[in-house]
């Protein structure tokens, strides 16, 4: 093993030696990494303002007016800018028509005044004292051996040599993050090729229109606390580099952004990278190696293997550049050396490996050949025996009479056991009745240990107080976490006690503004009267005994406000709501002036609006500004089991800690009931039966009594179970019957016995549970019925032709009821097994957008 290791390490330093020696493969993957680095923060505190060739501000090429200056330098003080940087120009002497000596003056005095503007280095002395700092326009800028990119090292940052981007936010408000010696700032070259700009840039023209016609709140809305560069195309260009004008001031902007949000590139420490290569080479090393015990050689595997994923997570999550060829070397010249160790070993290994064997063929002939022996002597015993068997008419005589006492024995012993399988059979059904009355180990000691992505998916939605198993929620709440990234509305729709409120504070926990405050609002308990003092608020003295409050919406100002009830909304308040919906603006009673806030809308109802709407209840504006994501939760009752008794436990488990009885579990006959109860109250219904079962139990279990449910005999539920279970088997026969048959249906048909309509009404139903399952993805449940990837597409066609059959063109539905009953009649031998699905299936296609 030590000489294993001191060959990785003589590969690694050889690898780095190479790499210095011949350095342009590191600068390839050095491209490469740079090129798929994360794009570059960007502070909110930076903007551009351009002067084009025709702009008034300027009296030659790149020459500004000083007068025209002067008054843009005031203005934007007024307006609260933190730091105003001129990218200009100004050389003596001075025209006439740019401001003469009198503007350079007036300028200078109007630069003291204003206390933070900063010039390039290259302007009069008279500007420069005056100015709050300076700093140089040339940088010292290279191309790192045509590595695709400019680059500016940090530690030219240092003064007095301070370019000027940077001068201009270490001169402002801002709280700026210094670079380490040897980091760097890259910028691609196709970022100039393009001159993509992605901070903010706005036209002189603008400004100076505003700035005329005293426009100060919207120049304080555009600039105040930020830092202001002024360029024009012409500014101050470089010869160092056949750049425009326009690429100069962004370069600095960009310097500027960099130090503001320490978006520096930092390379790898020489040692670390030394070190990570070494780990990879002797990675490499024990996996090609098989000399050592198998537990040794797992054990090392996993240490060096757990070394690397580490120290290459940390290292990529501090965002270094690493010298990936000198690892990769380091990493293939190791292999390749033990590679080439175990082939010579293996040539004497096979000699040696032949001598063996013959020794081995020597023993085994020797073998054989006693063993020969010893069968001719059986044989000679065996004859003997059989002359002694002849003679002995006696001895046949008394095993006659030993088998017939066997025989009677034996009878004997069948009797017995017979009996014992009756006992058995009572102990089994004593043991059935027991389990009734005893506690069922918790879910989470007796439960197998799920998949990793499932496992992680679970531990996701926990976090949010989402407690399910059921792939249909798993996809709403995928769904939740898309639609939450978005600033739209989100309409959650779904029966009482579904859980909408905890699907809408997971909306706003996964959205950008979880930083802000969640607002529920009850839409149905605000009194009509009161309704625009709850939501917009109302001043002091609006009216009688007023004191002033804060509507709904000003409290969830920069955050999310969840309209729970929106549905039993009156329809003369639906249309204060819409207003603020559609302007994002609303009076305060007894106040004239509009105020706005920025919300998120997420609303909640278990109505169904298309018939509110229909039956002139409900405004259809508002319904469509509501319904920009939907998304329906599913009633406890169609969740599946392992749900049920999730949730069950859970409750269980907080009601037992609030009154500090640690001990109580459910019986068996317990989660049966809690399985088979349809649960009309759903989630809120299953969480109060058992914390009343809680507070009345005085034993250390929860019984069925207890629950106190309206739920079938345990023969019953018994008798439904074996149903459903006879159900499943039924239809994974006929599924696999088709995958062997390729889909045909009239060959499945002749070899189940039964008619073709049987068997399309049979894969029709297993279509509608996938597709419930997938969320109406035809594809994704084709897979799973197909079972190989070429009958996918045939599967994919039958699908789509049952979906398209759900809704008929020819009809028209005024409910989703009508539809339902509607299949009901279609769908006769469908069965009843799959309606639920289908039910499903109809409610997402009429609540779909």
């Amino acid at each position: 093993m030590l000489l294993g290791l001191a060959f990785a390490v003589f590969c690694t330093g050889l690898s780095f030696g190479f790499s210095a020696l011949f350095p342009q493969g590191e600068r390839w993957l050095a491209e490469w990494q740079l090129s798929h680095r994360s794009s570059q923060p960007l502070s909110s505190s930076l903007a551009l303002v351009r002067a084009d060739e025709k702009s008034s501000a300027l009296c030659g090429k790149g020459r500004w007016n000083l007068h025209v200056l002067e008054s843009t330098f005031q203005a934007l003080h007024q307006a609260g800018a933190s730091v105003i940087a001129p990218m200009l120009d100004v050389a003596l002497p001075i025209a006439s028509e740019c401001g003469g000596l009198s503007g350079l003056v007036q300028l200078a005095e109007s630069t003291k005044q204003v206390g933070s503007v900063v010039y390039p280095g290259s302007v009069p002395s008279a500007l420069a004292q005056a100015a709050k700092q300076t700093g140089f326009v040339e940088l010292p800028l290279d191309e790192i051996e045509k590595i695709g990119g400019f680059t500016f090292n940090a530690s030219s940052l240092s003064s007095p040599n301070v370019p000027f981007g940077i001068a201009a936010v270490s001169g402002s408000k801002t709280h700026v993050l210094a670079p380490t010696t040897n980091s760097f700032l890259y910028v691609p070259s196709l970022t100039f090729q393009q001159g993509r700009m992605v901070i903010p840039s706005y036209p002189y023209t603008d400004l100076w229109s505003l700035i005329q016609a005293g426009q100060g709140e919207e120049l304080a809305r555009l600039f105040k606390a930020k830092v202001i560069f002024l360029y024009s195309g012409s500014t101050l260009n470089p010869s160092a580099l056949n750049i425009s004008g326009d690429m100069v001031a962004l370069l600095h902007a960009k310097l500027a952004n960099a130090y503001l949000t320490n978006s520096w590139v930092v390379p790898a420490p020489w040692s670390m990278a030394f070190f990570m290569a070494l780990t990879l080479g002797l990675l490499g090393m024990v996996f090609m190696l098989d000399e050592l015990p198998p537990d040794r050689f797992s054990f090392t595997r996993r240490g060096i293997g757990l070394v690397v994923t580490v120290l290459f997570f940390w290292g990529f999550q501090l965002d270094w550049l690493w010298p990936l060829f000198s690892m990769g070397l380091a990493m293939g010249m190791t292999i390749v050396g033990v590679s080439l160790w175990k082939f010579s070993r293996s040539r004497s290994t096979v000699q040696e490996c032949i001598t063996e064997r013959e020794q081995q063929l020597t023993l085994l002939e020797d073998e054989l050949s006693g063993k020969q022996h010893h069968v001719r002597e059986l044989e000679t015993q065996l004859s003997v025996a059989q002359q002694q068997t002849n003679q002995s008419v006696t001895v046949i005589k008394e095993l006659e009479v030993s088998q017939h006492t066997s025989r009677s024995q034996l009878h004997k012993y069948q009797d017995e056991a017979q009996e014992t399988r009756q006992k058995i059979e009572r102990l089994q059904e004593e043991l059935s009745d027991i389990r009734q009355h005893v506690p069922v180990i918790s879910e989470k000691s007796s439960s197998a240990v799920l998949p990793v992505d499932d496992q992680e998916l679970i531990e996701e939605c926990e976090a949010f107080k989402i407690l399910t198993r059921d792939q249909v929620v798993f996809q709403l709440f995928h769904n939740l976490k898309k639609a939450a990234a978005t600033q739209v509305p989100i309409l959650l729709l779904g029966e009482t006690g579904t859980g909408k409120e905890v699907f809408a504070k997971a909306a706003h926990a996964l959205s950008p503004r979880r930083q802000g405050p969640f607002v529920s609002v009850n839409m149905a308990a605000i009194r009509a009267e009161l309704f625009e003092g709850e939501l917009f608020g109302h001043v002091k003295g609006a009216f009688t005994g007023a004191i002033g409050r804060t509507g709904f919406l000003e409290s969830a100002h920069g955050g999310t406000l969840f309209l729970d009830e929106v549905g039993d909304l009156p329809l003369d308040l639906q249309a204060k709501l819409l207003r603020f919906l559609e302007d994002g603006g609303f009076h305060r009673v007894g106040q004239s002036v509009v105020t706005h806030v920025d919300v998120r809308i997420v609303a909640a109802t278990n109505r169904d609006l298309q018939d509110e709407v229909r039956a002139g209840r409900y405004r259809e504006d508002l319904y469509y500004r509501l319904r920009s994501i939907v998304l329906t939760l599913p009633p406890l009752r169609m969740r599946s089991e392992a749900d049920h008794i999730l949730l069950a436990q859970s409750f269980l488990q907080k009601c037992a800690l609030a009154q500090h009885r640690t001990d109580l579990a459910f019986t068996q006959g317990a989660l049966d009931a809690i399985v088979g109860y349809p649960w009309p109250g759903n989630i809120r219904e299953l969480r109060q039966t058992i914390a009343q079962a809680v507070a009345l139990s005085s034993g250390s279990v929860i019984t069925e009594a207890e629950l106190n449910l309206e739920v079938p005999r345990a023969e019953g539920r018994r008798e439904h179970g074996i149903k459903e279970d006879l159900g499943q088997r039924e239809d994974a026969m006929v599924l696999d019957c088709l995958r062997r048959h390729k889909f045909e249906m009239q060959a499945t048909a002749s070899t189940l016995g039964w008619d073709r309509g049987t068997v399309t009404q049979r894969l029709k139903g297993l279509g509608f549970q996938a597709l419930m399952e997938y969320q109406g993805d035809i594809h994704a449940a084709a897979r799973k019925l197909a079972g190989e990837e070429q009958f996918v597409r045939v599967v994919e066609g039958r699908l789509r032709e049952y979906t398209n059959n759900l809704v008929p063109r020819s009809k028209k539905y005024g409910s989703v009821d009508e539809a339902i009953a509607d299949c009901r009649k279609r769908f006769r031998n469908l069965p009843e097994r799959h309606f639920p699905a289908v039910e499903h299936l109809l409610h997402e296609r009429f609540t779909a957008p």
